[in-house]
């Protein structure tokens, strides 16, 4: 299975505020992508599951797919 991001993330921090960037790394499932998927390295992807926690609990984004 390939990479879908091949290149690397600007930063190494993942706000939760940034919306916007946390939705590439959610498939249209609204799942979190593998690390498999994303490339990034074990601290980077729990990282980024815990901001996308906190944007889901804060309801900038949601929890599932609107199907």
């Amino acid at each position: 299975m390939a990479k879908i991001f091949k290149q690397q993330t600007d930063s190494t921090y993942f706000d939760y505020k940034d919306y916007k960037n946390l939705q590439r790394f959610v498939d249209i499932y609204g799942s979190i992508e593998t690390r498999k998927k994303t490339g990034l390295t074990e601290s980077q992807q729990r990282q980024l599951s815990r901001a996308i926690k906190r944007a889901r609990h804060l309801a900038l984004l949601p929890f599932v797919a609107n199907n």
